[in-house]
């Protein structure tokens, strides 16, 4: 598998917690989206990649923020440079406050099959603290025009540990996901990055952050009542019903290449990683001089492919130790083996299909478990 990311850096504002990049100049939109469709061929010029993609998104930033114009103008550019394949698939992120009902049909007539809607609460007083420029009726509605317009595959993003959140709190928006039925749950703990208002405030000491037992008890209610549901929790932070896992996101976690295209967009293929520069000004400035506008890359070692391939996989949908260590040329299974007695014996760890896997429980300790594992290496 292969699969390509396009980053769409603007926002109507930026949200008080996220440290991905993004801007508010959303005049620069349609300059932006020439020089998108010229980094796309450039890097095709640089290094033709003849295999197939199976699936391409959209993320930000807000995609949805793009006019069904500049998002076919990318569609095509993409196509024009890449085989994709008849049954990729293609996400688009988008926000409650910036998607219509003419939106969602013009994202289904371009191809887009996929669709992700950042609610992350339908609890007002949260949304408020997340500095959301939605309330939750207009998210509840945006995904009922989302499957009225015709979407058949569609996600919503959640956080939890917001603070002040309790078990009471994360039940409504869990009811509400119940009542809208989405083929999708990513579902994130509050996350205080460096240099976020989010982290300012907390800081200064004007937020109390939940503490590590209560997100503990957050994420295993959370988990517990998607699977109730009939949901799968196929990864750390994400829930399907049979047949809608994300594409996109197993090819990463299955090693496979991907291309990312946009400022700040990271890469992936011949062992090799590559990020670009997190400034639209050097993004035009790298491409007006026809080179791509990479920061930086890094060849990754066997050791640091072996280590990912691990973290990787335990914290997706499980660990072949036969295989790898065929791979790799490692008894994994031997030098293990102790350590992953004693997860199974403390019910954070099982198999399934010749694969190691982590529960609700491992999942939320997996960086300790993960390290566990790297140490013994």
């Amino acid at each position: 598998m292969a699969g390509i990311y396009i980053h769409i850096p603007f926002c109507v504002k930026k949200c008080f917690y996220c440290d991905f990049y993004s801007i508010e100049k959303l005049s620069l939109q349609e300059k932006f989206v020439n020089y998108l469709t010229k980094e796309i061929k450039i890097f095709s010029d640089i290094h033709p990649y003849n295999k197939n993609i199976d699936s391409v998104f959209f993320g930000g930033g807000t995609p949805s923020l793009l006019t069904a114009v500049e998002l076919e103008l990318i569609i095509n550019s993409l196509k024009n440079n890449f085989n994709i394949s008849t049954n990729a698939e293609w996400t688009i992120e988008s926000n409650p406050g910036t998607l219509t009902f003419e939106n969602l049909r013009e994202y289904l007539d371009l191809g887009i099959n996929r669709i992700s809607i950042g609610v992350q609460s339908f609890v007002e007083s949260e949304l408020k603290f997340l500095r959301r420029i939605h309330t939750s009726s207009e998210a509840y509605n945006s995904i009922q025009e989302a499957k009225k317009a015709g979407f058949k595959n569609l996600n919503i993003d959640i956080i939890f540990s917001i603070p002040e959140q309790t078990l009471e709190s994360l039940n409504q928006t869990l009811d509400a996901i119940q009542e809208l039925k989405p083929q999708h749950i990513s579902a994130y703990s509050l996350i205080y990055e460096k240099g976020t208002p989010l982290f300012e405030a907390y800081k200064r000491n004007e937020i109390q952050k939940i503490d590590d037992d209560t997100d503990a008890e957050l994420y295993e209610f959370l988990s517990k009542y998607l699977i109730k549901l009939g949901y799968e929790h196929y990864e750390v932070s994400n829930f399907a019903i049979n047949g809608f896992k994300c594409n996109h996101n197993l090819n990463y976690w299955n090693g496979g290449d991907y291309f990312g295209f946009g400022p700040s967009a990271h890469s992936f293929f011949n062992n090799k990683r590559y990020w670009n520069f997190k400034s639209l000004n050097k993004y035009f400035e790298k491409i007006d001089d026809y080179q791509l506008p990479v920061e930086d890359s890094e060849i990754l070692s066997s050791e640091n492919i072996l280590n990912e391939r691990i973290m990787l996989g335990l914290r997706a949908e499980g660990l072949d130790l036969n295989q790898i260590g065929t791979e790799f040329h490692i008894d994994l299974e031997k030098k293990c083996n102790p350590i992953i007695e004693e997860w199974i014996k403390n019910d954070f760890a099982f198999w399934k299909n010749n694969k190691l896997r982590l529960n609700y429980k491992g999942y939320s300790i997996c960086n300790t478990l993960i390290n566990n594992i790297v140490n013994l290496i």
